[in-house]
């Protein structure tokens, strides 16, 4: 009688606003006690018990943004209250559908204080969700069905923060048939993010995956398509991408002594700045003769366009493995391309890789060479290079492979393709002689350390030929299970044959020196690099790690780090120095309690970049049960002295949940 009456009391009043409603679904589903099964005109549902999670939160951010145009400040106060109940079942049989169901529903009171003018008070409510059907769950054919919305705040260790409200709907069907099993999925989400800029993104997917397995053979067939519009700083990009793989792997012998495999793919992505595609077909066959003797062949066949310009490749190599008493490894390969602008490759090489146990540790010792011919039928002429991938790390300097690149042409995009960064905004471009170099803002979009995608065209040399020798040998050390060091040692020069002789062959030079030691709770590394090179860029680095673990009793951690380099650019002399500082402390107030703190600096002085970060904050957290609460103070501060911008950040965080049960 219960149930029933909260039910209806619940339906009676259809003019509740959306958080009353909620409330009466929660008291409904409470009203089942363990699992409930009710039947309607021969139809039978089950819900499990419902699960009960409750978050309460406050949140205080004070920043201020300075730069050559002025300034800006603000204070933020909000207070969040918030639950989830978890609930699902099956509806009519088991086996035919099953669903999940989660409510989220959020409340938010703010006050928002300006450095000028008045202040803001609002208070808003956020209906969260997440839903999950699944049609025929154990029949060859499976449909599931999602709805999801959520709204989430991302903290970093110091004050940085970013809140995104997304929403997304997806289908996915299942066809699990033992011949070619295939899932096809589309997903449609929209996302709302703030931070230091805001953005908007809407996004359409699809997903398809096939695969067919006999003994020795193995085909896998994947499609993706995506379809994106990102608004950023008041701009709107439009991105497709389509991308296709099909992939084979055949034994074509007793024991998978003899495989052959081929790769087919096709890319195709455009945005607001033009067309990029790309085919590649890729064979490779692995011939395992005996146990210390392998050979491998392979054929390349890739065909790129960009912004109008077409490039296509053919690639072909054979090499040969041969292992002497697990000691030695002796490799040898040949190689040969053509492309359609009109240049033909040949070359070989052999390498050598020694290893053995010495008294206190083991050696290894390597040894390289190769020869490479080179003709050239035409020159001068513009190339187009796709997918040139780079990280962006603070500390390194990152140069695009190829010279006389035109900047107007260059397109930054992420790893998947879908997010095209604007110059001068996320990332610069600076012309390092005859090279790019390229570096992300520290404002920017690109986070640190993060891998993008690189297009371009650039101008290829006049037309000739020529003949270019490598060679290396390296040397390292690893002793006591605690000392790692290696030296390696590269030469590569250009030598003319004929047709018009370029202004400057090629010749470069590098010595690398690395040294790694781990002892106890101390671990030091140090790097030195030397490169010099009349076509590129040469360089002269450093750098020295430190980290120190101590824990001066059971309940307390102690940690510290730190580094400090330097990278000078020889032709141009630029120098750029970074350092950097890192502590923290853990201690452990009780086996439910602990706190922490951290702080942490980092700096980079040069004539392309210079940039401070600094930053602290303390922890206290506590658990009981299902219950946990946790205290936070952030401090950041980040200034670009070559941009004039800086950023204060302080906030503070209070949150206690309660979690599902």
């Amino acid at each position: 009688m219960f149930r029933r009456r909260t039910a209806l009391a619940c339906a009676a009043r259809p003019g509740w606003a959306a958080s009353a409603g909620v409330g009466c679904i929660a008291v409904c589903l409470a009203g089942f006690d363990g699992a409930a099964q009710a039947e309607y005109r021969g139809r039978q549902f089950d819900i499990e018990r419902p699960q009960l999670g409750i978050d309460l939160g406050f949140r205080s951010d004070a920043e201020t943004r300075r730069g050559p145009f002025g300034g800006l400040s603000n204070r933020e106060r909000v207070v969040s209250e918030g639950f989830e109940l978890d609930s699902g079942g099956w509806l009519y049989h088991p086996a035919l559908a099953t669903y999940t169901l989660a409510l989220k529903p959020q409340w938010e009171q703010s006050a928002d204080q300006p450095g000028e003018g008045p202040g803001t008070r609002s208070s808003a409510f956020f209906l969260g969700y997440d839903m999950g059907l699944t049609l025929l769950p154990y029949r060859a054919y499976t449909l599931d069905l999602t709805a999801r919305r959520q709204r989430s705040v991302l903290t970093t260790s110091v004050a940085s923060q970013s809140e995104s409200v997304s929403t997304t709907l997806g289908a996915t069907l299942k066809l699990k048939y033992r011949l070619l099993p295939t899932t096809l999925s589309l997903t449609h989400g929209k996302a709302d993010q703030t931070g230091f800029y805001d953005t908007r993104e809407n996004r359409n997917d699809l997903l398809l995956t096939m695969r067919h397995e006999r003994k020795d053979n193995a085909t896998q067939f994947n499609l993706s398509a995506s379809a994106l519009t990102r608004t950023e700083l008041a701009s709107t990009q439009h991105t497709r991408n389509v991308f296709g793989l099909l992939r084979n792997r055949l034994g074509l012998s007793a024991g998978n002594r003899v495989q052959l495999n081929s790769n087919l793919s096709y890319r195709r992505s455009s945005n607001d700045l033009g067309p990029t595609s790309g085919v590649t077909l890729t064979e490779n066959l692995d011939w395992r003769h005996t146990r210390r003797l392998a050979s491998n062949y392979s054929a390349n066949l890739s065909s790129d366009s960009f912004q109008g310009l077409s490039t296509r490749r053919i690639a072909v190599g054979a090499g040969l493995s041969h292992s002497l008493y697990e000691n030695l490894v002796t490799a040898a390969s040949v190689s040969a391309s053509t492309s359609s602008a009109r240049e033909k490759a040949y070359g070989g090489g052999v390498n050598f890789n020694y290893q053995r146990r010495i008294p206190g540790g083991m050696i290894y010792a390597n040894l390289g060479n190769d020869y490479r011919l080179t003709r050239r039928a035409a020159g001068g002429t513009l190339q187009a290079v796709t997918d040139e991938s780079h990280v962006l790390d603070d500390a390194a300097v990152t140069l695009l492979a190829n010279r006389y690149v035109d900047p107007a042409t260059v397109v930054v995009t992420s790893a998947d393709r879908s997010v095209v960064y604007a110059v001068g905004v996320d990332y610069t471009l600076v012309l390092v002689g005859s090279t790019l170099r390229i570096s992300r803002s520290s404002f920017g979009a690109i986070a640190q350390g993060q891998t993008v995608r690189v297009n371009y065209t650039w101008q290829a040399s006049p037309a000739f030929d020529d003949a270019t020798r490598s060679g290396s040998y390296g040397l390292g050390f690893h002793l006591w299970s605690m000392w790692r060091i290696n030296y390696r040692y590269t030469h590569s020069k250009q030598d003319f044959l004929a047709g018009t002789r370029p202004d400057v062959l090629a010749d470069s030079t590098g010595h690398t020196l690395e040294s790694d030691l781990s002892w106890k709770s101390s671990t030091t590394r140090a790097v030195y690099e030397d490169t010099q090179s009349t076509t590129g860029v040469s360089l002269n680095r450093w750098r020295v790690e430190q980290s120190l673990r101590y824990t001066p009793v059971p309940t307390v951690f102690v940690g510290a780090s730190g580094y400090v380099g330097r990278t000078r650019l020889k032709d141009l002399g630029a120098t750029d120095r970074f350092r950097g500082l890192r502590a923290d402390l853990q201690w452990l107030l009780s086996g439910s309690s602990r706190v922490r703190f951290e702080a942490a600096y980092g700096a980079i002085e040069g004539g392309s970049i210079n940039t401070v970060d600094k930053g602290a904050s303390a922890f206290w957290e506590w658990s009981y049960g299902v219950w946990r609460a946790d205290a936070s103070l952030r401090y950041l501060n980040q200034t670009d002295r070559l941009s004039g911008q800086s950023r204060d950040r302080q906030a503070v965080y209070l949150t206690l949940r309660r979690s599902l049960n």
